[in-house]
């Protein structure tokens, strides 16, 4: 594993409702980095929070405050991504995982919301929980200052503050922020088009990406400012949205959805024994993975870099449900799933390639990375 690779790695850290949460590598960085300025302005100086005034910690209540502040912080952008996958479950959208990464989270859905209001009930789900714990925030730091506690006074303002910017920030008018994808669900309200409303709201995201870019740009050079912190900080937000917001401008270009995107299903039956399989399918279909199904109904993906690793002399006694990997999750989607969607699952899944299921659970397609893109 390089050292690119690492810190593209995610670890999984809990499962709440059924939902995997991983937090990437970078998180860490992070989380030290938020600890470390938290503690510093906690010892180094007197803190005027609007009506708040916190008189300097020692070092090691400085530390410890920094850790839980810092660690409320991230359960609120938890809370925020968890409010998301929820009001989609609800929505009748599977969700695939929870992903915390340095800039914020991520919640993953199976397939695209298929209705307008899905996708605004959805969108605004994250901000309203935001604002919700941004308010709960403010009221612990008025309880604890009347309790004279300046610690409880550090800890809910920094919460309730963080997440007053967190839900203000999101709804900004660009995908993939959620104030983007309550823009693209209004232009898909009046439009009709999904694909256009995407365009769009991506267009957006790009803008106010620049935006942050410039801003961060002067706030690190000119003499009045000399932020060099925030505005670094303001550019690397302003970058990792950007890539975003492009990618999401480029897949609006192309086929959106798996179905889009799918091939006629070359599928194998479970009990061809795996010589018939070399000797006569193989030599007719050049590819390094095939869909194993009985009466269209998924069984598992039979994958050439398995069939390799069984012995010549064993071709005549085996047969692909011998060697086919047994479906789970994350061998199939659905034909509404995002083209975006499917081709991470196909990164991950080591197989490369997807069995595409319809709702009545019948096999109708199959997608393999670098794949010709064509509807079957």
């Amino acid at each position: 594993m390089t050292f690119k690779d690492f810190f593209k790695r995610q670890i999984m850290v809990a499962r709440v409702y059924g939902i995997p949460v991983r937090i990437d590598y970078r998180w860490f960085l992070i989380f030290a980095l938020s600890v470390l300025l938290i503690a510093s302005n906690l010892h180094k100086s007197t803190l005027q929070l609007v009506t708040f005034r916190l008189p300097p910690t020692d070092v090691l209540s400085a530390w410890i405050l920094g850790i839980i502040t810092t660690l409320a912080l991230f359960l609120s952008v938890f809370g925020h991504e968890l409010s998301h996958a929820l009001m989609a479950i609800a929505e009748g959208i599977e969700i695939e995982e929870i992903v915390l990464h340095p800039f914020g989270g991520l919640a993953r859905l199976r397939t695209q919301p298929d209705s307008p209001r899905a996708e605004f009930r959805i969108a605004v789900a994250g901000p309203a929980a935001s604002f919700l714990f941004s308010l709960i925030g403010f009221v612990g730091a008025k309880l604890g200052a009347m309790a004279g506690s300046n610690s409880v006074v550090a800890v809910c303002f920094f919460v309730g503050a963080g997440n007053l910017l967190l839900a203000v920030f999101n709804l900004f008018p660009g995908y993939p922020l959620d104030g983007g994808r309550v823009l693209r669900a209004i232009i898909w309200k009046r439009s009709g088009s999904i694909r256009d409303a995407t365009r769009i709201a991506g267009f957006c995201g790009q803008l106010i990406s620049l935006v942050l870019i410039a801003f961060g740009v002067y706030m690190a050079l000119a003499p009045s400012f000399r932020a060099y912190f925030m505005g670094m900080w303001s550019v690397l937000v302003g970058l990792f949205l950007l890539g975003a917001a492009t990618s999401v401008v480029r897949s609006a270009r192309e086929p959106s959805t798996v179905s889009d995107a799918m091939t006629a299903p070359i599928a194998i039956e479970p009990e061809l024994p795996i010589n018939r399989f070399i000797d006569e399918v193989l030599p007719l279909h050049r590819h390094t993975s095939f869909p194993v199904a009985h009466n269209q109904q998924l069984l598992g993906i039979l994958s050439l870099e398995d069939l390799k690793k069984i012995p010549r002399d064993q071709w005549r006694k085996r047969r692909t449900r011998d060697v086919m990997r047994n479906v789970n999750s994350s061998l199939f989607v659905r034909e509404s799933t995002s083209l975006a969607t499917a081709r991470e699952l196909m990164q991950r899944n080591g197989v490369g390639a997807l069995a595409v299921i319809a709702d009545s659970g019948e096999l109708v397609g199959y997608l393999r990375q670098g794949g010709r893109t064509r509807k079957a």
